[in-house]
Order: C-alpha cells, then structure tokens, then sequence
C-alpha cells in the first residue's frame, strides 16, 4: 500500500489561497455595500442616548477591548465586529459608565462567537476586567445586547473590504506588507471616537490608501479604491489625513540618551567649543509604520 503525503508547506504566517469565485464576483461587494447602512450606528448616542458617557471613555474601553483581542490572538474582525456591536447597543440603552467594560465583555463574547471557530471564554473576559466584572452579569447581558440588537450581529466591518479591494487592483502586488498595514490602521480607526459612525468602505478606504502611501507604493491612488467602494475621492482623502494624524500620535517620542562621560584629553577644547560637534542634539531616523 502506498504511503499517503501531504506536501504543504504549513507556516505561522501563511494565509488561506484567495478564492477566484469570492474575490471575483462584484455581486459580493456590492452586498456588502448595500447592507452596511443597516450596521452603522444610527445616532451620536453621546448626545442623545447615553448623557453618563464622554468619546474618551469610548477610547478607553475601545483600546482595552484591542488589547484583549491582541493577548488572546483573537481573528482580525472579532475586534472591530465587537465595537460595532458596542457602538449599536450604546444607540439604543441606556447604561451607567460603570457598565461600560461589562457591555464592552458581552460584546467581545458575541463577536468571537460569530468571527471565530474558538470563542472567547467568560472566565478569561472576567480576568481581564481585574474581576469587576461577574460572569453572571456577563450571561445576562448576552442576552440584553442581543435582544437590542434584534440579533443582527453578522455586521460588516471596515475588515471587510480590505481584501476585496487588495485582490482588484494592480498596485497590491508591489508590495505584500499593505494588507498588514492596512488592518492595522483599521484597528486603529475603529478606537477613534470621531469615526464611530463612518461608514466602513470608507475607513476601509482611507486605510488602503494611507498604507500604500506609507509604504510607498507608487501606483496607488485613491481614485482606484473609489471607484470599488463608492466613496468620493475629496472624503477618502480627509480620512487619509486623519488616519496619518493618528498613526503619528501613536508613535513614541523618546529622548536620546545622554551619553556615557568620559574623562577629557589634556588640553582637549571644552565639548561646546569643539567645532566637530554637532549643533543639533538628536538624530533624526525615518520610522516605518
């Protein structure tokens, strides 16, 4: 009897093959486009609904709940497809602020029900609150977020589109890191207070656009996203000025370092008049996002 092989080559960082019937088809953009008015929150609750809550309270919370989904190594969507929920559920009750991180827990349960094969679990959420949160209030409120919901959950997120997009247009294949920067910025547009009721092709689209700019990606240009996600080319460049905005206040500023003294040569000049030193006191080095 012959001996049975598999000849894949498995690795940590290895995605699933594109599908030619999935990317190929518009009918599943357009689907998507069509429905995501049903899943953007329908008010700024902050002002209408929810008068004990402030946008940096939502930033908090919204940051807390990516650090979960980073430790636990969560699927890309369950985040956003978590603040969604978060952001739906605040348009239509009421809670106090000291609620908050519980319904932000009930949310990340559903979401990872929905995106993921192997859902979070009640003990680890309760974990993470420093246990200020009880699993009983975790399950009642499952069902509360649901009910509100009208257990519409499957939602569509700014991850939606970005594959969709990568795998139409010609400029993607220069340069692989785009998908991984791209989700990351979407990551960081869904903690954004401001943007909560953006619609998702046009996070989407401001983040395609800002990553293959960042890595500069020649071809790019954003009137090759727009013309996949219906969004006007004047409103996908606002959002890539203030996705650039926010992926500079995340980076760090951090001093240089004095250096280590040293005893001074005999009759060596005083280091301030020693023209070989420099005037400028830091070195300027280019980071990559």
């Amino acid at each position: 009897m012959a001996d049975l092989l598999c000849g894949e080559r498995l690795g940590l960082d290895r995605l699933a093959e594109a599908d030619p019937v999935f990317f190929r088809d518009f009918r599943v953009l357009d689907n998507l486009l069509d429905s995501e008015p049903r899943y953007i929150p329908r008010c700024n609750y902050f002002n209408e609904v929810q008068p004990d809550l402030k946008p940096f309270m939502r930033k908090v919370v919204s940051t807390w709940m990516m650090e979960v989904c980073e430790e636990e190594r969560c699927e890309d969507q369950v985040f956003s497809t978590a603040v969604n929920l978060l952001d739906r559920f605040l348009c239509e009750c009421r809670i106090d602020k000291s609620q908050l991180q519980m319904i932000a827990c009930v949310c990340l349960l559903v979401a990872s029900k929905m995106r993921q094969c192997h859902a979070l679990t009640v003990g680890r959420l309760v974990y993470f609150t420093d246990n200020s949160v009880t699993p009983d209030e975790i399950r009642q409120f499952e069902l509360v977020v649901l009910s509100r919901l009208k257990w519409d959950i499957a939602t569509v997120t700014g991850f939606d589109y970005v594959d969709h997009v990568l795998e139409r247009v010609t400029w993607s294949r220069e340069q692989p890191l785009i998908r991984r920067h791209a989700r990351t910025l979407v990551d960081l547009c869904y903690t954004e207070p401001a943007l909560f009721r953006k619609s998702p092709a046009l996070i989407a689209s401001g983040c395609l656009v800002a990553a293959a700019r960042g890595l500069k990606v020649g071809a790019a240009s954003a009137a090759s996203v727009c013309g996949l996600t219906r969004c006007r080319v004047e409103d996908v460049e606002t959002a890539v000025v203030f996705i650039e905005s926010l992926v500079e206040a995340q980076v760090p500023t951090t001093p240089r370092p004095p250096p280590a003294p040293t005893a001074p040569a005999k009759h060596a000049p005083a280091p301030e008049d020693d023209p070989r030193h420099p005037e400028t006191p830091t070195d300027v080095q280019e980071i990559f996002f």
